[in-house]
C-alpha cells in the first residue's frame, strides 16, 4: 500500500492489495550525477521472483518536483512536435500499432497496447509531463509493468463504476508470464511517450485534455480494415462531433440534465459536448452522462476518456446490445452504487489490516526494547 504514496498530491486513497507490491526491505537510493544522453540499452530481464524490487510508486521512489533533488535522467525520449492536438492524436494511434504490430506480439492481443495508452492516459500525476516520462522511462520491466497495476489499482479506488468497465485492459497484468511481453510493452509505451501521450492527456485542466480522442485513434488503427467493417466501427472525425454538439445544445441546459448515447464507441460526442459546454460558461460534472457500447474495448475506452476528459460523478458506461436490451443503462446504473459499496468495504478491511500489522509491529519493538 505504501506505494500509492506518490500519489499523496492528488487524492490519497488505499490501493487493493491485489495489485499492491509485495513488501520489500527499505533500501538507499543515490541521484548519480546527470550524464549525457546515451542511446537506450537494449531490453533487460524481469528480476527473479525473489529479487523483485519495488514497484514504480514504491519506497524509495523517484522523487517528484516539489522535491528539491533532481531526478537523474539516464535515459531521455523527447516527445515530437504535437502541433494540432487532433492530427497529434491520430499520428500517435498509428505509431503506436505500427510499433505493436512490429513486435513479436504483433497481430493480436490489441488489449495490450490499447491498455498501455489508456494507462499512460490515466496516470494521476498531471502537470509534470517531463519528470513523468522520466520515471517511466528510467524504470526497468519489471517496474514499469509495476507501474500500470498501480495505475489501474489507483483509478478502481477513485472509480469503481468506470473501473469495472476497463476489465479488459487489466486482464493481461495478471497473467502467468506477463513478463514475456516486456519487450513489446516498453516498445509502446516509449513510441507513446516519444509521440506526446502526457501532452496530450497530463494536463490539470480537463479543458485542455479534452481536445483529442486517442483511445478512439489507438483502437481504430489497431483493428484491421475487415474487423472494423465487421463491427461497424469508425472514428468520426472531431469535426462533425464538434458541429453536432453545437447543433444539438444551442441553449445553456439546466443542471442534472441527461445525455444519452446508445451507440458512442469511444465516446467522441461526449467530448464535444463537454467542450461545447465549458465554452459556454459550464461544468460538464454537473450534468449525467450515459453511453451504451456493443464492443468491450471501446466501452472500456470510454470509461477512460470520462476520467481524461473530466466528466464527473454522474457517469454510465454500459456495455451491451441497446436494441436487444432497452434498460441497459437504467441496469449499470443501479449496478454503480453496489460497485460503491464493495469498493468501500474492501478499503475498510485493507485499513484494519493494516492497522493491525502496524500495532504488531509496534508490539515487537516494545517486547524487545524491555527484553533489553
Amino acid at each position: 500500500m505504501d506505494q500509492l504514496d506518490l500519489f499523496a498530491d492528488a487524492e490519497e486513497t488505499p490501493v487493493p492489495a491485489t495489485f499492491a507490491a509485495r513488501p520489500k526491505p527499505a533500501r538507499t537510493v543515490t541521484a548519480p550525477p546527470t550524464p549525457h544522453p546515451a542511446p537506450a540499452p537494449a531490453p533487460r530481464p524481469i528480476a527473479a521472483a525473489d529479487d523483485e524490487p519495488d514497484g514504480l510508486f514504491a519506497d524509495p521512489r523517484p522523487e517528484l518536483p516539489s522535491v528539491h533533488t533532481p531526478i537523474p535522467a539516464q535515459r531521455r525520449i523527447a516527445p515530437l512536435l504535437i502541433g494540432n492536438p487532433r492530427n497529434a492524436g491520430q499520428r500517435l494511434g498509428e505509431a503506436v500499432a505500427e510499433t505493436w504490430h512490429a513486435s513479436n506480439w504483433g497481430g493480436y492481443r490489441i488489449d495490450i497496447p490499447v491498455s498501455i495508452v489508456a494507462a499512460l492516459a490515466l496516470f494521476p500525476i498531471k502537470g509534470h509531463t517531463q519528470d513523468v516520462t522520466r520515471i517511466i522511462s528510467n524504470a526497468t520491466d519489471w517496474e514499469m509493468l509495476q507501474g500500470y497495476r498501480e495505475v489501474y489499482a489507483h483509478t478502481w479506488a477513485h472509480r469503481p463504476d468506470l473501473s469495472a468497465r476497463m476489465a479488459p485492459l487489466m486482464g493481461w497484468l495478471t497473467e502467468d508470464g506477463v513478463e514475456e511481453k516486456a519487450y513489446a510493452v516498453r516498445r509502446v509505451t516509449e513510441t507513446a511517450l516519444r509521440h506526446g501521450i502526457l501532452q496530450l492527456t497530463g494536463d490539470p485542466d480537463p479543458w485542455c485534455r479534452s481536445d483529442t480522442d486517442v483511445m478512439s485513434w489507438t483502437i481504430t488503427s489497431l483493428r484491421s480494415h475487415g474487423a472494423r467493417q465487421g463491427m461497424g466501427e469508425y472514428h468520426t472525425p472531431p469535426e462533425v462531433c464538434d458541429m453536432m454538439a453545437a447543433m444539438t445544445c444551442l441553449e445553456p441546459p439546466e443542471k442534472g440534465a441527461r445525455f444519452h448515447e446508445p451507440a458512442g464507441g469511444t465516446g467522441g460526442m461526449f467530448r464535444a459536448l463537454a467542450q461545447h459546454l465549458r465554452h459556454m460558461g459550464l461544468d460538464p460534472a454537473d450534468y449525467e452522462w450515459a453511453l451504451n457500447e456493443l464492443d468491450p474495448l471501446a466501452a472500456a475506452g470510454a470509461a477512460v476518456n470520462a476520467i481524461v476528459w473530466g466528466l464527473g460523478p454522474n457517469v454510465v458506461i454500459a456495455c451491451g446490445d441497446t436494441l436487444a436490451d432497452g434498460g441497459l443503462s437504467d441496469r449499470t446504473a443501479r449496478e454503480r452504487k453496489h460497485l460503491f459499496e464493495e469498493r468501500d468495504e474492501i478499503l475498510a478491511r485493507l485499513a484494519v489490516a493494516e492497522a493491525a500489522q502496524q500495532a504488531m509491529a509496534l508490539a515487537d519493538r516494545l517486547i524487545g526494547s524491555n527484553a533489553a
